[in-house]
């Protein structure tokens, strides 16, 4: 039996079909697909769908089967592949499918995509950025396009990494399975991010945050000249040590005066850069981990320094002790991606 209800949404009613174990449908404004009724499974899409138009979800994990040809499933697969944020043209679509003069057909089976948003098809634009043919009309595509673009950046990772490290450690590919796609948040402008690690030394996440939140609402965009034209006792008005405060004006002076370049800093190797982000005061090799990390999404950082990891490892492996010959062959075998690997390894309480 297929069921449906409809929501409002900031998009206006969106009515979620399903049957007993699959979305199979999601209309806009609101159309009827099958017997009003709310299951547990339309529950659970339109929590996801909430996530999303409050751009606090990227990935969907409901299960869906839309009705079609061969070829439209094939479209709609390959569209699932469209990281969120990102967009591709209806020939790269087709390219992606092996042929290359099917950009038509591609853009006929996007029209028909029964489970929109999910099966990200608003991702698909014309060869010349044009945000052409959405079923649903162009200025709804508009607005879930610029959902995605006002989103936080997100540290990227996929399958392939994913694979790879379930590959490596059966154990950990358990804990990937069951703990799905964590997500973090990254600050690409490495100064603003150094600035935020600094206040976030020894206090929790959450107030962190707070100080976060109260630096930018009081000094606005964090960049060395701005830091530099508050003093000390300013910086600490937001909730913050004095020392905290004065290695942030210390780092704000290093780059202000080209000691330390944000280019030549992003072309050096991981533990260049650690070396060199260490000679900061405040900046241990903790701390430098962190920025490599979530400011420039090095993708192969495990932190021996990290008391979560250690303890993540120490946890999933059952051991009773962690020496350094133990950890650098954990490193090893999750290199390259040692970066993904320990998102899965936060997440063990």
């Amino acid at each position: 039996m297929l069921c449906s209800f409809v929501y409002d949404t900031p998009l206006g009613k969106i009515g979620i079909g399903a049957d007993e174990g699959f979305i199979k449908s999601i209309d806009f404004g609101g159309a009827d697909s099958g017997v009003n009724c709310e299951t547990e499974l339309i529950k659970r899409a339109w929590t996801e769908l909430s996530e999303y138009f409050e751009g606090r979800r990227r990935r969907f994990t409901v299960p869906v089967a839309p009705e079609g040809t061969e070829f439209q499933k094939r479209v709609w697969s390959e569209l699932r592949e469209i990281p969120y944020g990102e967009t591709r043209s209806y020939g790269e679509i087709a390219e992606a499918l092996g042929g290359k003069n099917a950009a038509r057909a591609v853009g006929m089976a996007c029209n028909k995509n029964p489970v929109p948003i999910i099966i990200p098809c608003h991702r698909v634009i014309g060869s010349g950025g044009a945000l052409t043919g959405y079923a649903s009309g162009i200025t709804i595509k508009e607005k879930l396009l610029d959902i995605e673009k006002r989103a936080p950046r997100i540290f990227k990772y996929g399958e392939r990494e994913l694979n790879y490290l379930k590959s490596r450690d059966e154990i950990l590919g358990r804990l990937i399975d069951e703990v799905g796609f964590p997500e973090y948040e990254v600050i690409p402008d490495l100064f603003a991010a150094l600035v935020y690690n600094i206040m976030g030394q020894q206090i929790s996440m959450k107030a962190v945050e707070t100080v976060w939140r109260r630096t930018l609402d009081k000094f606005g965009e964090i960049t060395p000249e701005r830091i530099l034209t508050v003093s000390a006792e300013e910086l600490q008005s937001v909730g913050i040590s004095m020392r905290k405060a004065s290695y942030i004006r210390d780092a704000a002076e290093n780059f202000k005066s080209g000691r330390l370049d944000v280019e030549t800093l992003k072309r050096m190797s991981d533990e260049e850069l650690c070396t060199e982000l260490s000679k900061l005061r405040g900046i241990g090799k903790w701390t430098a981990e962190m920025l490599m990390i979530f400011s420039l999404e090095r993708p192969d950082v495990l932190s021996r320094n990290d008391l979560g990891i250690r303890r993540g490892l120490m946890k999933l492996h059952g051991l009773d002790a962690l020496d350094d010959d133990t950890f650098e062959r954990f490193r090893r075998l999750y290199s390259p991606y040692g970066s993904v690997a320990s998102f899965y390894l936060w997440s063990i309480k």
